[in-house]
């Protein structure tokens, strides 16, 4: 191959046998191999062709950076598996890495170099096109991109580049420009899919690509100046993102500065049921920001489109009650909020949130239901008609609310009322300690579970307090599986998730449900949290109130279910921590 591409002219093909392995590990180790394609040449295999996956192209060695290199510009490579040495995340170095008692940063990133990183191709050319590929496995970057423009990636399958701190399917990097054309992939298991270093000059446009579902952290990125540290709040020249389809339950977009120009998001379909922070960041979107979205789709099981912009509250309810009447009850509830944030009166908003207490009703989402229709009886301004359909609809919510007759049995109770934390407990992520019989945890991303084993339908309850600014996470975990995570087995409900800005339940970190009262963790107060598995029912109760609740048949159980834990974000105080279980019957 090498010899081959060598000698190639502009506009030839270098073609690769299908059933060919090409292992350039040995190469890579000893002469730092890379395989180089030449101006104006294609480098091709029949990946897709009456099933055929393609010649694989790939290195087993840590520190292959990069494994293929075009050395001009409008180089293709087209029908290949490119496949890298490490499709690990890596989370347990990175967290080594960045310890405060490493050092500064700068002493942080010397040791987190220290294990080699691996990317797939890479140009510092115009017009690379990589179609028709599988690309994955590279710690830092699937596609490089470090210059040039008119790239253009389309196509192809780029999954389980995913190292913790790099991990980019296509990444645009520090050169004076970096523009591309991303369109019709399959992205998955990627930190990110698409990032940018955000220097002016970066820039690209997104469309039609297709986010199956995992990612370690959001999926479309353009840093900003802070993580550039060049004293500016740059991000980039401009991004369109439009016509993909987001599945991942994690935040989809982070714009992390302004861009020079404009960030236009639109026509995308995205898993979260409705627009807010877990979706974009920034978050609101506008004016300033120089980040336009508009005519997006939310909700994976309903959809509802929600960019819309009204210009009054009467337009804004009627547009709600067209929809309600031709029952797009999700089309309706997202009218309706909308025109809530119009209402001019006291007797408006309580109108609103009947109708929206109605959309949540007519989705057996009882618990939402009634929160709405509690919030129109405490709205002095409320007419007397509007009144009393929501204290008819409350009791109507009641009747349709079958009351538990599950019997817990306590199997496990805490107070910390000692100096350490004892052999009850094991730390996950982060520094746990014992103070002023209290559960502290230190700051930042903390887990930790209990070592005992709970068999059955789990309860878990504790109380939780926090004094900081932006609280986020007082989340307990149930049904768990062994004692490696609060998070990635069991059930994870979130209480005052992605920085006090959301409530959901996650199954094997998978999101089941989001519908939720809109209650969020008040700094300075201790919040009573229970977190329930009542036979086929997942249950999150906030200071005596359901906030939110999902039916998952068949439940978590059995010898693989019976860990419980604790997912915390910031410095928070935790006490009085007891497990009840009961029988599944």
């Amino acid at each position: 191959m090498p010899e081959a591409l060598a000698q190639a002219q502009p506009g030839e093909v270098v073609y690769l046998d299908p059933q060919g392995d090409y292992d350039c590990t040995t190469l890579v180790f000893a002469e730092g191999f890379v395989i180089e394609i030449p101006e104006g040449v294609t480098l091709a295999s029949n990946r897709g062709v009456d099933g055929s996956r393609g010649a694989v192209v790939y290195s087993d060695n840590f520190a292959t950076r990069p494994l293929i290199r075009a050395l001009g510009p409008n180089v293709r490579m087209t029908g290949i598996w490119l496949r890298g040495p490490d499709p690990k995340r890596r989370l347990d170095h990175h967290r080594r890495s960045f310890k405060a008692e490493r050092g500064d940063r700068k002493a942080q990133h010397v040791y987190y170099y220290k294990f080699p990183v691996c990317s797939g191709i890479s140009t510092a050319f115009s017009g690379l096109e990589v179609d028709n590929c599988e690309v994955s496995g590279w710690s830092h970057a699937g596609v490089y991109l470090s210059d040039g423009h008119d790239h253009h990636i389309h196509h192809n399958y780029i999954h389980h580049n995913q190292m913790n701190g790099l991990g980019y399917g296509v990444s645009h990097g520090y050169g004076n420009e970096a523009v591309s054309l991303i369109e019709y992939n399959v992205f998955d298991a990627n930190r990110h899919s698409i990032a940018g270093t955000g220097k002016p000059g970066n820039a690209y446009e997104a469309a039609n690509n297709v986010e199956l579902g995992v990612s370690l952290s959001h999926c479309f990125d353009m840093h900003g100046g802070g993580d550039r540290r060049d004293d500016t709040n740059i991000a980039g020249d401009w991004m369109k993102m439009h016509h993909n389809t987001f599945r991942a339950p994690i935040r989809a977009i982070a714009i992390r500065g302004v861009p020079e120009q404009e960030a236009d998001i639109h026509h995308n379909w995205f898993f979260h049921s409705a627009p807010g922070s877990l979706v974009i960041m920034p978050w609101p979107t506008g004016d300033e920001t120089r980040v336009n979205m508009h005519d997006n789709a939310y909700g994976i099981r309903d959809p509802a489109v929600w960019d819309i912009t009204y210009n009054s509250y009467q337009e804004a309810f009627e547009a709600g009650m067209t929809a309600y009447t031709a029952h797009e009850t999700a089309q309706a509830r997202a009218r309706f909020v909308q025109a809530l944030d119009l209402a001019g009166s006291g007797a408006e908003r309580a109108k609103l949130q009947l109708h929206i207490g109605h959309c949540y009703l007519r989705n057996r989402a009882f618990h939402v239901a009634r929160y709405h229709y509690e919030a129109v009886l405490n709205t002095p301004e409320a007419d007397a008609r509007t009144l009393l359909a929501a204290q008819n609809r409350l009791e109507q919510v009641e009747k349709a609310t079958p009351e538990s007759t599950r019997k817990w049995d306590l199997a496990f109770s805490d107070d910390f009322e000692r100096d350490q934390l004892g052999d009850d407990w094991k730390v996950l992520v982060g520094e746990w300690r014992t103070e002023g019989g209290k559960l502290v945890s230190t700051g930042g991303h903390a887990e930790i579970v209990i070592t005992r084993k709970f068999p059955g339908c789990q309860r878990l309850e504790f109380e939780a307090m926090t004094n900081a600014a932006r609280p986020c996470d007082f989340s307990p975990s149930i049904q768990g599986a062994g004692l490696g995570t609060a998070r990635a087995t069991g059930y994870l409900l979130q209480f005052g998730g992605a920085g006090n800005t959301l409530n959901r339940i996650l199954r094997n970190d998978q999101q089941i449900e989001d519908r939720s009262v809109q209650r969020f963790i008040e700094p300075g107060k201790v919040h009573h949290v229970v977190a329930e598995l009542d036979g086929d029912t997942v249950r999150l109760i906030v200071d005596g109130y359901t906030i939110m609740e999902a039916r998952d048949y068949p439940p978590l159980l059995g010898p693989d279910h019976e860990t419980v834990g604790l997912y915390i974000y910031a410095e928070t105080a935790i006490d009085n921590i007891k497990v009840f279980t009961s029988s599944p019957r």
